[in-house]
């Protein structure tokens, strides 16, 4: 049982290097994800694989802006102990999640 304070303390440690790396492009992930939900507002569901490409093509666009100019960055992470599959998955994943709730959320509203 000694073992597992350490343990969740490490995993808090690297919950907070993933979202201080988040924190990297946080905006305009949300800048496109609000665009998009307007978008999705106003033409319904009709909309949504074309919005969803969209998002998909500006994250890795994204993710080749940040690799390139911030690529000290993510060398301090990896000397932290987190790589870069956990960082960009992580990230990635809670963005687009987080793109996909926010547009079902949208359509619960527009149908009501």
């Amino acid at each position: 049982m000694q073992g597992l304070p350490a343990i969740n303390l490490r995993l808090l440690k690297i919950i907070k290097f993933i979202l201080t790396f988040y924190r990297n492009y946080f905006i305009a992930t949300t800048a496109i994800t609000i665009c998009c939900i307007w978008i999705f507002h106003k033409n319904g569901i009709s909309s949504f694989f074309p919005l969803f490409w969209f998002k998909i093509v500006t994250l890795g666009l994204i993710y080749f802006f940040i690799k390139k100019y911030k690529e000290k960055e993510i060398y301090y992470y990896q000397n932290l102990g987190v790589s870069q599959i956990i960082l960009w998955s992580s990230t990635v994943t809670f963005d687009l999640v987080l793109f996909i709730v926010s547009l079902i959320i949208t359509y619960k509203i527009n149908a009501a």
